[in-house]
């Protein structure tokens, strides 16, 4: 296996975005890779996620991590192979996933990497790209909104936003898996609500963008309301999912990309529902519980049993080269992604 190189490509920001995020505001560079301090490992990056939440970490706020100074690298979750360690956790030839930037090798800290059991990590000759998807982060993310925070119950009525979505289009499979009686969508476009009933299971999918009044819209789709709201979006599904929770109803807060890209989510103006239902709307992160065995010994095995079995499918929209990172990244907030955005770092790296 090539050693790590001396220099890398990597993508910084060029200047903090105030409005909506466009290729101006990235620069793609070529910087110093440091060799690898006591416990860190240098990783040669084989996959990037797109994931909305990057687009977060470039304001001011940084939202819920710190925020990316102009200059620095774009940050986000990879999957890739180390190439040199000075870990005794980590050696030449694992696969590893966790938090890098937007650059084909990276050198980390072992506590930051997540490395795959041998008997996951082969597709061949190259990482698995589902090792972020259904078998990461992704997974994990709607198993853990739906298990721990909404607690999905054997006839529960499930409402999921962004239902096409990476994270969505898992939710509802999992939560049929759960027991949920009914499972309805909401998605952007024919195509995509097409998917989530073909493909993911949902027993309705609302297109959005077409329906002149949602909370009608959501209210048809769930007469009798809904115990659980797994919510990707924000905004005004957010408020119509309020008005439709029953007794003790869950919402899971996973989620606001209305509110991302310059744009201002809606806050819902009924929220005395909540006390009305005595409901529960709780926020969540699935990164608090990467450090808890028990939780992902359990979510591995469900995750991995209903796999085999063909009752989660997952779909991979991959993106050839680090060049074409920002693209693929904006892709994110028109629609122009179908299933889980990757960008395959070719080049130097292969």
């Amino acid at each position: 296996m090539p050693a790590a190189p001396s220099t890398v490509s990597q993508w910084t920001l060029r200047s903090r975005p105030t409005g909506q995020l466009a290729l101006e505001h990235f620069k793609l560079e070529r910087r110093a890779l440091p060799a690898p301090d006591q416990g860190e490992a240098a990783v040669r990056v084989d996959y990037l996620a797109m994931d909305p939440a990057i687009r977060g970490f470039m304001n001011d706020s940084g939202t819920y991590a710190a925020p990316i100074e102009p200059g620095q690298p774009i940050r986000g979750m990879i999957l890739g192979t180390v190439v040199a360690s000075r870990a005794a956790e980590l050696a030449v030839g694992d696969v590893v996933w966790g938090f890098g930037s937007w650059s084909d090798h990276i050198v980390a800290a072992a506590a930051q990497l997540h490395r795959v059991a041998k008997d996951r990590a082969a597709k061949g000759s190259a990482p698995d790209p589902d090792l972020l998807h259904r078998r990461g982060t992704i997974g994990l993310t709607a198993y853990y909104g739906l298990t721990e925070i909404a607690q999905v119950r054997r006839g529960d009525r499930v409402l999921v936003s962004g239902a096409a979505g990476a994270v969505g289009s898992l939710a509802g499979q999992i939560a049929r898996q759960l027991g949920a009686s009914r499972v309805v969508g909401i998605a952007g476009g024919p195509d995509k609500c097409r998917r989530a009933v073909d493909r993911y299971g949902y027993d309705h999918c609302i297109d959005y963008k077409a329906a002149a009044d949602l909370p009608a819209a959501l209210a048809g789709a769930l007469p009798d309301g809904l115990d659980v709201y797994f919510d990707n979006v924000g905004g005004e599904a957010l408020g119509a999912a309020v008005d439709l929770l029953r007794k003790d109803g869950r919402i899971a807060l996973c989620g606001m990309i209305s509110g991302y890209d310059g744009r201002n989510a809606q806050t819902p103006p009924n929220l005395w529902n909540l006390v009305a239902q005595t409901a529960a709307m709780r926020g969540f992160r699935v990164t608090d519980m990467l450090g808890d065995q028990a939780f992902l010994a359990k979510a591995k095995a469900d995750l991995d049993r209903w796999i085999a079995s063909g009752n989660l499918r997952g779909d991979l929209d991959i993106r050839d080269g680090l060049d074409r990172a920002p693209a693929a990244f904006l892709s994110l907030f028109s629609g122009g992604n179908s299933g889980r955005l990757l960008v395959h770092v070719s080049g130097e790296n292969e």
